[in-house]
């Protein structure tokens, strides 16, 4: 699966920075070292989270259709900012793609590497309707991931990849009343 880097196979855990302990008080009352004014980053800032847009709101196919195109948005913002807060939320305990996205993100995050382009662009194919059973709302997206690119700390490639397209079929549940990612996997019966 090519597209394992697009969806299915296609930054994290944040990290808190302490100062220089306060400086001894000169006799003047003012401090005899400053800490060194913050200098502009070296890396470039991530992108913005995407928005939710109001038609998650709906408990049916229009929902969850939104919601699984918000999700997807999330990619590249998870893998680069390192915030897999929403990410995780969205996420069911059942889905693998789920949690190998939020693994590797944190891996990024915690070896200081970088990930750079990799947006998701959708269109929902298909909607299904709602198997009773279940609860389950399949939906056919066909996703297109930008090129990418992630960096080790030094700047070196470790992967990169042009511009993809391949269809998914994403299945959205609902728990405690929000929608959920259950699985994200190759549309049964097409090729990859």
């Amino acid at each position: 699966m090519r597209v394992a880097g697009l969806v299915v196979g296609v930054g994290l855990a944040l990290s808190a920075c302490t100062g220089p302990p306060d400086a001894e008080p000169s006799p003047s009352g003012e401090p005899t070292s400053a800490a060194p004014a913050p200098g502009p980053s070296s890396s470039p800032p991530g992108p913005a989270k995407p928005e939710r847009p109001d038609a998650m709101k709906r408990k049916d196919a229009k929902g969850a259709a939104a919601a699984a195109e918000y999700y997807l948005s999330l990619y590249s913002y998870t893998k680069a900012t390192g915030d897999t807060e929403e990410w995780n939320t969205m996420s069911h305990r059942a889905c693998s793609f789920c949690k190998t996205v939020s693994e590797r993100a944190k891996e990024i995050k915690a070896n200081g590497e970088s990930f750079t382009g990799g947006k998701l662009a959708t269109e929902v194919l298909d909607e299904y309707v709602r198997d009773d059973l279940t609860g389950i709302f399949p939906l056919d997206i066909q996703i297109t991931q930008a090129a990418y690119t992630t960096r080790s700390s030094s700047g070196k490639v470790i992967d990169e990849s042009k511009r993809a397209t391949d269809i998914r079929r994403i299945e959205m549940g609902r728990q405690d009343g929000a929608w959920v990612v259950v699985t994200v996997a190759p549309v049964p019966g097409a090729e990859s």
